[in-house]
């Protein structure tokens, strides 16, 4: 089974906080020598911020990606979506999502209990930080609980990324609610989903979302299908430490890493 250089989290100006375009991003990672990659542009229905609450033109955005094809014929280019959960508009969601034609579903939490974690005085205000960790963890396992159709799950551990919490107490570990996450793991092995290995984590805790606790949990318990992803929002963090990554997940036995054609799996050795 072969290698192969895949980054499955990208934003470009399709997503409200992308500062790349389409060309961009395939040009610098023809450059940086990367096979394959997923553009995951947001959808964040319900937001709390109206600015985030944008979703993509899904004509312009597919046909965006169809230009890139052609023009791009050495990387292989698919399109997807970083589903920003709701738990109050989640019908509509997955309504939504039903009617477009994508290649990969990547199931994401930003909002728990209404408050999206990045801000942190009305998230972490108040609360102790094993409060604050619990209540995130309970939030993504009630999200992913809920959930069937999607094909991985995005950066376990968010909360962490914008913590009020410094040094060796920020990163969000399988400590902190290993009830919580063995339930979460067993979901995803028992659907045949992938975890995401999300290198934007090594920038603010040192370690991977989800964190390298977590991982080694999922391998024992039987995972073994992954995406990385750099969560690259400009071109200058397209590929970022995804090598990195592979290195050490398959150093814990880690077996495959995916990739997803119309939503159907393609397993490449890490």
């Amino acid at each position: 089974m072969e290698q192969r250089r895949m980054d499955y989290h990208l934003h470009t100006l399709h997503s409200m906080d992308g500062r790349q375009t389409v060309d961009d991003l395939c040009r610098s990672m023809v450059e940086r020598g990367v096979q394959e990659i997923c553009l995951t542009e947001h959808i964040e229905p319900g937001h709390p911020d109206p600015s985030l609450d944008i979703p993509p033109i899904w004509d312009v955005y597919l046909s965006e990606v169809a230009a890139a094809r052609r023009k791009y014929p050495m990387l292989t280019i698919r399109a997807g979506v970083e589903i920003g959960d709701n738990p109050l508009l989640r019908d509509k969601i997955k309504a939504d999502l039903a009617a477009l034609p994508l290649d990969f579903r990547l199931l994401s939490l930003h909002l728990v209990n209404g408050v999206d974690c990045y801000d942190v005085e009305d998230y972490f205000g108040g609360k102790t930080r094993a409060q604050a960790y619990r209540e995130y963890a309970e939030a993504k396992a009630e999200s992913i609980l809920d959930w069937t159709d999607f094909d991985s799950v995005a950066h376990i551990g968010y909360a962490a990324k914008f913590s009020a919490y410094t040094g060796p107490e920020r990163a969000l570990v399988y400590a902190d609610a290993p009830d919580v996450f063995d339930t979460i793991l067993k979901h995803i092995i028992e659907l045949g989903k992938c975890l995401e290995v999300n290198t934007s984590g090594y920038a603010t805790t040192g370690d991977t979302f989800a964190h390298s606790t977590i991982i080694r949990r999922y391998i024992e318990l039987g995972g073994e299908y992954f995406t990385f992803g750099s969560d690259s929002h400009d071109e200058d963090r397209n590929y970022a430490d995804i090598e990195r990554a592979k290195d050490m997940v398959r150093s814990m036995g880690g077996k495959y890493q995916a990739s997803f054609e119309q939503r159907r799996m393609k397993l490449y050795r890490i």
